[in-house]
């Protein structure tokens, strides 16, 4: 797959930030990747763009394929936390908001990312147990 466009899976605290597409469609944030970018700068461009967050990457999450306008488009996506909270207030409620993670995949519109996001789940709970200082189980990640 060639990746051209990238974005993220926000976790913040307890949360996950989606977007709210103009067609009332809830994603993970993304967008294009610039000439010059990498697909990981990208990402943290686009989710800063779209949600008013500051990110960083903690891990790649993978990547999903959508369809549009009889094109393939492969998306990369990275798993990320939230640094700081500059404009926030600016789309919350707006053009994106936070869910509990038990409520993230029957919120999410398309089918590709309910499975990307089926796949990071381990991943995202692990990163919330850390952040609350919680200690794993032997064999838990």
């Amino acid at each position: 797959m060639s990746v051209v466009q990238s974005g993220g899976i926000i976790v913040w605290r307890d949360r996950v930030v989606l977007r709210r597409t103009v067609l009332g469609e809830w994603v993970f944030p993304k967008g294009w990747i610039d000439e010059g970018e990498t697909p990981e700068v990208a990402a943290i461009r686009e989710v800063r763009e779209e949600t008013g967050l500051r990110v960083e990457i903690v891990a790649p999450a993978g990547q999903a394929r959508y369809e549009m306008d009889s094109e393939f488009r492969d998306v990369a996506y990275y798993l990320m936390r939230v640094t700081d909270n500059p404009e926030w207030a600016e789309h919350a409620g707006v053009d994106a908001a936070s869910f509990p993670i038990e409520e993230v995949e029957r919120a999410l519109t398309f089918q590709n990312t309910r499975d990307l996001w089926s796949s990071i789940l381990g991943q995202v709970r692990s990163l919330i147990r850390r952040r609350r200082g919680w200690s794993l189980h032997p064999g838990e990640s």
